[in-house]
């Protein structure tokens, strides 16, 4: 944990709570896959560049929550490389507060500890093939985040952000965050059909084979719909998210709150497009019902 490790070629990653993509372009510089999870992090990076006389020449983030920005701004003043990113996701990355504010919004929180508010802002480019290093290719990963992407290098390992998580997140987590869940879900399916050497999951270790932890985090997202679809029978959401919660065995506070409250109306924004339920309002109150 926390080291650089090569998985072929010219191809390595930061092993860290939040995987980290290394691409030696050539013998002096890299692309980074990600901007790390925390900036001592981003310390442990730059002591593996500095040893092996390397600067970062681009990052490419493939979405802009937090654990995949915090050393943006670190590399960009040390090494004054470019940090790329597509159309949606770039305003909340050069302004992580952003996001904060989008979620968190009227909801008390200590802002001075909440890492939507604390990751310094950065200077970022719109991502296209005039400036995607040469070698790189982007694939779209839509689902988790608003426009999230995947990297695959020229030694055909793909490095997938949070378009899969492992086992260990959904037991530790049980309604681990995806903007979209039916896209998430889409993404997952086309995942199984994409090939590659080596599969790098911002949250898994390195893996061969991708369709297991496929299946399983679709089976895992249809789950969470069902729940939701049962308790969909003319309550308010606050009684329906604190139901949903009792039923995962999940304790919050308020960082939590939001994370999870938002997941739920995720799910059940994605059982209305189903067409399985509808949202109405009677006497004033906004409640969910079974088609």
């Amino acid at each position: 944990m926390f080291e650089v490790r090569r998985i072929r070629g010219n191809t390595y990653y930061f092993e860290a709570f939040t995987n980290v993509g290394i691409y030696r372009l050539d013998d002096n510089r890299v692309v980074l896959i990600d901007g790390t999870d925390h900036k001592r992090m981003a310390k442990a990076i730059n002591n593996y560049l500095s040893a092996e006389n390397l600067t970062v020449d681009t990052i490419i983030c493939t979405h802009c929550h937090v654990d995949h920005i915090c050393g943006n701004k670190d590399f960009y003043e040390k090494y004054g490389c470019r940090i790329l990113s597509t159309e949606k996701e770039k305003p909340f990355i050069a302004q992580p507060d952003l996001e904060g504010s989008f979620y968190f919004n009227g909801i008390d929180t200590d802002k001075s500890r909440n890492p939507f508010f604390t990751v310094e802002p950065t200077v970022i480019e719109t991502l296209s093939l005039d400036n995607l290093p040469e070698g790189l290719e982007i694939i779209s990963l839509p689902g988790h985040a608003f426009d999230m992407i995947g990297v695959r290098t020229p030694d055909d390992v793909v490095f997938l952000a949070d378009s899969i998580l492992s086992e260990k997140t959904w037991t530790e987590h049980r309604a681990p965050f995806f903007h979209n869940v039916n896209e998430s879900i889409a993404t997952l399916k086309k995942l199984k059909d994409i090939k590659a050497e080596v599969y790098v999951p911002s949250h898994n270790s390195p893996l061969t084979d991708i369709k297991y932890l496929a299946d399983y985090n679709i089976s895992k997202l249809e789950e969470l719909k069902k729940i939701a679809f049962g308790l969909c029978d003319g309550k308010g959401f606050d009684t329906m998210f604190t139901e949903f919660l009792n039923q995962l065995a999940l304790e919050i506070k308020t960082e939590k709150y939001v994370s999870y409250s938002v997941m739920l109306k995720n799910i059940l924004q994605s059982l209305v497009e189903d067409g399985r339920i509808k949202a109405i309002i009677e006497n004033n109150k906004f409640i969910y019902v079974k088609k």
